[in-house]
């Protein structure tokens, strides 16, 4: 039992239905389920550090965002598979898939690790999140096309599962250790999923390639991407939602400052690169090995006609225009 990673096949080689893409999911999650209560459950900090504190601290924030993303991918997939149903039903479908498993599982496994990293900063004698900041996280981001929010969100997986990888190798603390590594491993197979969904969108002919390789470009852009966040000299700013990878604590005098080796060093920047790489292979089938590489993938599929949605439109044997999701 596993993430389904290509959603077409299954669809179109095996007929496979929306109810039984909806019951491999549910089956998935029930066996990957773990408790947070369970965990803790009469357990103590024995080995806690100071660089520990200050990873709780931010991991604790960082989780608080994705509520609003997992409402608005719920949302706008069902909304957009009813507008495209007619011309589209294999991209309907696609996106009812992704709509169902932002609003029943990510969702819940967010809040999930929400809880986890609450009650693990409260054990360190840190005071709970106040209500302002709670609500501050909770804005909604800009709307953007499903392919590319599907790639956003899996890059932001990516980021979070190497973050909480590297507390979990470097802490000395057991419950510590824990409870970051069971959260990297559903990281990780959130952003499986977030591809899968990427995957889908594009062999069922929904978006062109170009989405999702512009995503993954904006992302780690030299100088400039989404990964170097709060590093960035060019800071946009933001009204009405929070990015958690741009409010990285640096004040030292805090006793809350994240080490540069424990999200920025250039080992963990090249585990972020490598599995973001991996990403673009699995979602659009173009491999690449380079920032460079990734770059000039991204502006030659700017200049070539989109083979996925003309595969598309020849499978279901009509001349008439691909329905792109707006």
């Amino acid at each position: 039992m596993s993430v389904i990673t290509n959603i077409v096949e299954k669809i179109t080689r095996e007929d496979y239905t929306l109810t039984d893409i909806l019951r491999a999911q549910q089956a998935y999650h029930e066996k990957r389920r773990w408790s947070i209560h369970e965990v803790i459950s009469e357990r103590k900090l024995t080995s806690f550090s100071q660089r520990d504190r200050a990873a709780l601290w931010h991991a604790a924030r960082a989780e608080l965002t994705t509520q609003p993303a997992g409402i608005r991918m719920a949302v706008q997939g069902v909304q957009l598979a009813q507008q495209i149903e007619d011309d589209n039903p294999l991209g309907a479908m696609v996106l009812q898939a992704a709509a169902a498993w932002s609003a029943r599982y990510w969702l819940e496994e967010e809040a999930h690790h929400e809880v986890a990293y609450g009650l693990l900063l409260e054990m360190t004698g840190l005071p709970p999140i106040e209500h302002d900041e709670l609500v501050e996280h909770r804005g909604f981001f800009p709307e953007d096309n499903y392919a590319r929010v599907c790639m956003l969100q899996a890059c932001v997986e990516m980021e979070a599962c190497a973050t909480y990888g590297q507390v979990a190798k470097t802490t000395s603390d057991p419950l510590v250790r824990e409870i970051f590594s069971n959260i990297a491993r559903d990281e990780s197979q959130h952003r499986q999923y977030f591809v899968s969904f990427a995957r889908g969108l594009l062999e069922s002919g929904v978006y062109p390639v170009k989405d999702v390789l512009a995503m993954a470009y904006t992302w780690v852009r030299p100088g400039a991407g989404e990964t170097h966040g709060s590093t960035r000299k060019q800071q946009s700013k933001r009204q009405g939602f929070v990015n958690w990878w741009e409010r990285v604590n640096t004040d030292e005098e805090s006793g809350l400052a994240l080490a540069d080796e424990q999200i920025r060093s250039s080992n963990l920047q090249a585990t972020k690169e490598r599995s973001l790489f991996a990403a673009v292979f699995e979602a659009t089938g173009i491999k690449v090995n380079s920032i460079s590489e990734l770059e000039r993938a991204y502006f030659k599929s700017l200049t070539q006609p989109d083979t996925n949605r003309l595969r598309y439109s020849i499978n279901q044997g009509t001349s008439e225009q691909v329905c792109v999701a707006q």
